[in-house]
């Protein structure tokens, strides 16, 4: 997976943001369990400073010289002060407060922003299918995690946080795919938002608690570890993908990772598969395989 293979197309697009997607989806579950000891600003420093130096260790892989003189090394500085700063923070407030299944529904609106920026600013084409499929994988993940005894909290809270996330995430896949075209390496694209947003971030708290975590309880640590580890590879393989294909293809793949959350909760916890479970996996995954061999051909 180094960065001369994603160049070569070795891997498909599409592939790529399943991976994501898989691994997006997963990351959540540690992240949930690592809330009940730890705040979300806490949370976010580890799963930043995680993916920070997963990214480090593997630079003998993937770090090349002229990468930092080039436009797009910028880009994904600005990058980084969007996504993963603000829409980290976001997302596991909405998580905290909301619970999973709440924050996902409107998270999972993120295809219809990063879409409509790739059509507008990147002038990319959208086809009837593609946008059918995009529409059935966002109605596939509501259906999955709509709880309609939830919604006067879904107006209160997550409303806020949860859409600001995927407002944020929407915009980062058309920015990444801009910087991507002027520096072709999801890796080092990785390390600098990720360098970027763990500054941000430890600033925030700096200046919110007057000082850095300590005495952080062992159990949220190792969790929101597992989380970063999940995160790392999660946003490797999201701007590999997005390096290779389409934003109006990579971003309603990537999209459908709460399916891989429930999915995950489900097998943790061994709870009953409904039937709308059903319906709403094979509306999601519908979606993305129509996505991947309509799209991924265009």
């Amino acid at each position: 997976l180094n960065v001369n293979l994603l160049s070569a197309s070795s891997i498909s697009a599409p592939l790529l943001g399943v991976i994501a997607a898989a691994l997006f989806g997963i990351s959540a579950v540690p992240a949930k369990r690592g809330l009940i000891s730890l705040n979300a600003e806490t949370g976010c420093l580890i799963t930043m400073a995680t993916t920070w130096v997963v990214c480090l260790l593997l630079g003998p892989l993937w770090m090349r010289t002229e990468d930092w003189f080039t436009a797009g090394f910028w880009i994904f500085v600005l990058a980084g002060l969007i996504h993963p700063y603000l829409s980290m923070y976001a997302s596991l407030e909405a998580l905290k407060r909301a619970g999973t299944t709440v924050a996902s529904t409107l998270a999972a609106t993120a295809p219809f922003f990063s879409t409509l920026g790739a059509v507008v600013l990147l002038g990319e084409d959208l086809t009837i299918v593609v946008a059918l499929a995009t529409v059935g994988i966002v109605a596939g993940v509501m259906v999955l995690t709509f709880d309609g005894r939830r919604m006067a909290r879904v107006i209160r809270v997550a409303l806020i946080f949860a859409s600001v996330a995927a407002v944020i995430r929407g915009s980062t896949h058309v920015i990444g795919k801009w910087g991507l075209e002027l520096l072709p390496n999801p890796f080092m694209a990785t390390f600098v938002a990720f360098s970027v947003g763990l500054m941000c971030m430890t600033i925030f708290f700096r200046l919110r608690y007057g000082h850095l975590p300590r005495d952080l309880p062992t159990d949220g640590v190792k969790y929101f570890v597992y989380s970063g580890l999940c995160i790392a590879f999660a946003i490797i393989s999201m701007y590999g993908a997005l390096m290779l294909g389409r934003v109006v293809v990579i971003s309603p793949i990537i999209a459908s990772y709460p399916v891989f959350t429930l999915l995950s909760v489900w097998v943790v916890k061994a709870e009953r598969i409904s039937g709308l479970l059903v319906v709403g996996v094979l509306m999601v995954t519908a979606g993305v395989v129509i996505i991947a061999l309509v799209g991924g051909a265009g």
